[in-house]
Formats: structure tokens, C-alpha cells, sequence
């Protein structure tokens, strides 16, 4: 489990990764409830990052520590579509 702290800074030591320019969206997932992380929490810490400003990012997804289980290929290529209410994760063939 994750504290809102705890993210923060992961979050940030993934933007500093040489790889992050290649970064077109991201998807988070439900966080536990434990983790005291709430969606008014998740904006403030994604708005303190510019390097996210522009960027589509979906939270609230099901995948991750939380039920339902989906798993998500690592290396696989996604398109994402984030306008308001209409979110859409389509994963494609690597």
C-alpha cells in the first residue's frame, strides 16, 4: 500500500527517467482505500507536475491491487482516449 506522500514522490522519480519523454498518456488505477488517496489528492499531485500538463491521464481504472484483477501487457502498445466522461483504453498488438 501506497500513502499519498509515498506516490507523490514515485510518480515524480518516474517523470525523471530519460524514457518519460516518450510518454503519450497514463492510466491509473483504483487506489485502496487504505491508501487515504482521493481523486481532489490525485489532481493536486498530478497538477504539481508540468511535465504531465497536456498529457490525457485516466484514474479510476480497474486494474491494480483492487477487484477486479485485469492485467495490463508491459511493452505492449495502448491508444487512450480521455474527453470528460468518454474514456476509452484500447490495447493493440505489439
Amino acid at each position: 500500500m501506497s500513502e499519498p506522500f509515498t506516490f507523490d514522490r514515485d510518480l515524480q522519480s518516474l517523470i525523471h527517467q530519460p524514457e518519460f519523454t516518450e510518454v503519450k498518456g497514463i492510466v491509473f488505477g483504483r487506489f485502496q482505500t487504505e491508501s487515504h488517496m482521493t481523486n481532489e489528492l490525485l489532481v493536486k499531485i498530478v497538477e504539481t507536475k508540468k511535465e504531465l500538463a497536456g498529457l490525457p491521464i485516466i484514474s479510476g481504472a480497474d486494474f491494480g491491487h483492487t477487484t477486479p484483477m485485469i492485467t495490463i501487457p508491459i511493452g505492449g502498445t495502448a491508444r487512450i482516449s480521455a474527453r470528460q466522461e468518454n474514456v476509452t483504453i484500447e490495447f493493440l498488438a505489439h
